[in-house]
């Protein structure tokens, strides 16, 4: 599949949503026809019965209510599937958008920023025009937050990674299967807050089910009051025995009001919340899916060794809830509590779900929000049919063909081949301004993060070994910290040694050492620090305009190797191929550009 025929899909499928759209609009308009003209008809129907009454009359104008609330029904549920279909053509206009890499509809991610992180300020992880702006398509909180996580920590297990691989193949095919999780999704609208206060909810500590007295009180007396209205009808007893146990429930049902309408007002809002995350459920749980991963997944929706599904669990809820509410009614709540210590049932029942599931709730949303990220990188890799799936192998550290950063237009990206062929080598990387070199790193650095992730990477191979990534391209002083923009990055450069002597082997991504400093000192620093590095046996690639780096590889081989983005100079014409080659450059062009600018 190409990039065009992916294309065509979307395309497509805009087209047949929206000839759905137009039916079930026509279907909506009959339903209010009908609706109108049936209840139109009950009214001459019972008009009719007023003045000549007759049994068949009344079953007519029965038919014709019934026929009434059906067609209300109806109704809503083609209104139902309109909104479906509605968020299933914004869901593909949006990706023919984000084809032509225009993806500012979606979330960047800015909360979970991070400057001091190892690599992700320096690689535009979060922000506008960001990897994760380009990857998310999370509708919930808890998908985006696991996406985020993944790209700040990325795997560092072969067997975890071939999983995610394997998931995400597997999901990337079901194109209608993740968008109408996705269209459900964005109907209920799941807010962040949602998840914060059904944790407050399964935090909150049981009260009555623990009490032996509470247990025994919601027993004895509907049994005793039923059992004497039951002899009151008999004629066995007198009313007064009947009326005190039943004045004897209201009083205790108005004791323990305030504590059931608090009650009451929660779950309300947490019924809410969890209708929505059952229809997601309830999609997951009539899937099936081949990859280990995603089997893992759907079995976290069952519980009590498979025995109950989470769907089945909710409803159970859901029937709770239903009954407690039944309260609401004035006279029905009356006569229930009156009778059967309705509130106190209701809440204790509430409380009896909560100590068995309620551990469960935080595991499906995580759950349902792993999936919705995994449907992020699924969506990415059927957009990218182009991009492999990187090889996990152990005899080099990082080999590439035809490598680009995958959030530049394949029109106007130049891939290049790459290769680091064992550990403690480093790769210096000289050129001139607007060469590439900043491009390059972030390209390697991008690569290994999707390659550690489990998505494909923008290659057409890439083999590569379990790296820690650690980058230094961008370092800003701090006001709030009084830290200026020299000791910012000597802290940042102190950060990799510190990692390096603690064992970890790191893929180190350096952008022009010491830039906060003199030429000179600038010369002296960096020499010295890479040949701390080289000491420590690290890895990586070094961006740099000095090019008495260089001499690094004559005096230590096999650990250094020199490449470059050359530019050509003709006259006042500067020519940019953005091609790496082997060796150290030979032209610089900032006395060209500052003459092109008109500043000199």
């Amino acid at each position: 599949m190409s990039a065009f025929d992916i294309k065509n899909i979307y395309k497509s499928r805009v087209q047949t949503f929206q000839q759905k759209e137009s039916d079930i609009k026509q279907k909506i308009i009959w339903l209010g026809v009908f609706r109108f003209v049936s209840f139109v008809l009950f009214c001459v129907g019972i008009v009719i019965t007023v003045k000549d009454f007759s049994w068949i009359k009344i079953g007519i104008s029965i038919a014709w209510v019934t026929v009434f609330v059906g067609l209300v029904a109806l109704h809503a549920t083609q209104n139902q599937k309109l909104k479906l279909v509605q968020r299933l053509i914004q869901i593909n206009k949006l990706e023919l958008k984000a084809l032509r890499y225009d993806f500012t509809a979606f979330n960047n991610g800015e909360q979970f920023t991070h400057r001091e992180h190892a690599y992700a300020y320096d690689l535009d992880l979060f922000g506008e025009g960001s990897l994760f702006q380009y990857l998310n398509r999370a509708f919930t909180q808890a998908g985006r937050t696991f996406l985020a996580n993944r790209l700040l920590n990325p795997l560092l297990d072969k067997q975890k990674i071939e999983h995610t691989q394997q998931a995400v193949q597997e999901l990337s095919v079901k194109i209608d299967w993740r968008q109408y999780l996705q269209a459900t999704g964005m109907l209920v609208q799941i807010s962040p807050d949602d998840n914060q206060k059904i944790n407050v909810w399964i935090n909150e500590p049981e009260y009555f089910i623990h009490k032996w007295y509470y247990k025994l009180i919601v027993w004895i007396f509907p049994v005793l009051t039923i059992l004497s209205l039951f002899l009151l009808m008999v004629g066995w007893m007198h009313y007064s025995v009947f009326a005190f146990l039943a004045l004897c429930q209201l009083l205790f049902a108005s004791i323990i009001m305030r504590r059931t309408n608090k009650e009451q007002r929660i779950i309300t809002e947490e019924a809410a919340i969890l209708k929505n995350y059952h229809q997601l459920i309830q999609i997951i749980e009539d899937s099936s899916f081949h990859s280990f991963e995603l089997n893992q997944l759907k079995k976290q929706f069952y519980v009590n060794h498979n025995k109950q599904s989470a769907s089945t669990i909710l409803k159970k809820l859901t029937r709770i809830i239903d009954a407690f509410d039944s309260r609401l009614n004035l006279i029905v709540g009356l006569i229930l509590n009156a009778t059967l210590m309705w509130d106190l049932l209701s809440l204790m029942r509430l409380e009896a779900w909560k100590k068995q599931y309620g551990k469960n709730i935080t595991q499906w949303i995580n759950a349902i929000g792993q999936l919705d990220a995994y449907c992020c990188m699924a969506d990415f890799t059927c957009k990218h049919p182009e991009f492999v799936f990187p090889e996990i192998v152990n005899h080099v550290v990082l080999e590439t063909k035809e490598l680009g950063h995958p959030l530049i237009l394949p029109e106007k990206r130049v891939d290049n081949d790459f290769k680091i062929n064992k550990a403690g080598q480093i790769n210096i990387i000289t050129g001139a301004n607007m060469a590439g070199k900043s491009t390059f790193l972030r390209t390697i650095g991008v690569n290994l993060i999707l390659a550690m992730t489990g998505m494909p990477v923008c290659a057409k191979q890439f083999n590569f070994s379990l790296v820690h990534l650690f980058s230094g391209m961008r370092t800003s002083d701090s006001l709030k910290e009084n830290e200026s923009y020299f000791y910012a990055e000597l802290k940042r450069l102190k950060q990799i040694i510190n990692e390096l002597k603690s064992g970890k082997e790191l893929f180190i991504l350096l952008d022009e050492i010491l830039k906060g400093t003199n030429s000179v000192d600038k010369a002296k620093g960096s020499w010295k620090y890479v040949e701390h590095l080289i000491r420590l046996n690290a890895t990586g690639v070094i961006a740099t305009h000095d090019l008495t780096l260089c001499e690094l590889e004559n005096k230590n081989p096999g650990k250094i190797n020199n490449q470059c983005f050359e530019v050509e100079i003709s006259g006042q014409e500067i020519f940019f191929d953005y091609k790496l080659r082997n060796g150290i450059t030979k032209n610089m062009n900032a006395s060209v550009l500052m003459q092109q600018m008109g500043i000199f």
